[in-house]
């Protein structure tokens, strides 16, 4: 978890304005690379010898086939043998001069599945960028794409925002023009200091086509009130709902209040807003985001009334907007 000392940030295509205080936790995906928290290393030789000894243990590490699992994969019109590769290791390059590494391995030896790491060193940061594929012919495109990616990522300072185009994530921004294919998303998780019994998050994830199986917040909200309300004993009210305009998309908000079974006498606040997204414009995801008032163990909270609360969302919700220049 990374303590913000700005009080924006900045993650996929969005800016997002926090209150001083928050804790921010990322999780992100591009291109279906999942990017982790920059860890320290010292230099890129200590790094090289670290994944070189992983590599050696791999290497001699054979996978264990199952004559039943491979019929089952035959069957399905899958050839087991382009899946697994004949040992744990799949492969393991080196560009030390390039300050960079890349090692691709089966995590269980038992199943085809495939994790390749691209390691990308800035300073005295180690960047991990993480593929995950079904089996080890997948290897080579994956190889490909995470080059592409290493090349085109950003580094950026604790609290500073980028200039150009392209997708943040922890540590820095992947540049790019922002044009499909679109394959990406993002889910941002934020406490508060001074509000230990909130907590908000942002599910974004860029579409190319609008989701017609799943009906919008606003189709569905009558018939969620109606199972919620079933499945309480006590009141439910309804704080907030209707269309409402945040990160340049229309819509639809809803917020209750209602008896918290854990703790007695208490009640439990849930803000939820939705946007359908549009499709192929990255800057306009598919989105969903709720904040959370769940009074601690003893039932107090820091939360003064439902006005207080609303308050809160409203800051919030006119703090997210789509970043200038991120397309």
């Amino acid at each position: 978890m990374t303590e913000l000392p700005s009080t924006t940030v900045c993650i996929g295509r969005l800016l997002v304005d926090l209150p001083v205080g928050t804790r921010a936790t990322f999780s992100t995906s591009y291109q279906w690379i999942e990017p982790q928290k920059p860890a320290s290393v010292n230099n890129i030789s200590d790094l090289e010898r670290q994944l070189a000894q992983r590599a050696s243990e791999y290497k001699v590490t054979k996978l264990v086939r199952n004559s039943y699992g491979d019929d089952v994969l035959r069957a399905g019109g899958i050839n087991p043998d382009k899946l697994f590769g004949s040992f744990q290791l799949v492969d393991f390059h080196s560009e030390a001069e390039r300050n960079r590494m890349i090692i691709s391995y089966h995590p269980d030896i038992t199943k085809p599945k495939i994790v390749t790491e691209l390691h990308q060193i800035f300073g005295k940061r180690d960047y991990v960028f993480i593929a995950k594929d079904n089996g080890a012919n997948d290897y080579p495109q994956t190889r490909r794409v995470l080059w592409k990616a290493g090349d085109a990522f950003q580094p950026l300072a604790l609290g500073t925002l980028p200039r150009g185009p392209g997708f943040c994530v922890e540590g820095g921004m992947f540049a790019d023009s922002g044009k499909p294919p679109v394959r990406e998303s993002f889910t941002l998780v934020v406490t508060f200091a001074n509000h230990p019994d909130v907590r908000f998050v942002i599910d974004a994830n860029a579409i190319d086509k609008v989701d017609r199986d799943e009906p919008s917040l606003k189709r569905r909200v009558d018939s969620e009130l109606a199972i919620l309300r079933a499945g309480v004993k006590g009141r439910v009210d309804v704080l907030e709902r209707g269309g409402l305009k945040a990160a340049g998309q229309d819509g639809y908000q809803i917020a209750v209040s209602a008896p918290y079974d854990m703790v007695p006498n208490t009640r439990l606040l849930k803000f939820f807003w939705s946007a359908d997204g549009v499709p192929n414009d990255v800057t306009r995801p598919f989105m969903e985001i709720d904040m959370t008032v769940q009074p601690t163990n003893d039932g107090q909270s820091t939360i003064r009334d439902d006005d207080h609360a609303r308050e809160l969302w409203k800051q919030l919700m006119q703090g997210i907007h789509i970043r200038p220049g991120a397309v």
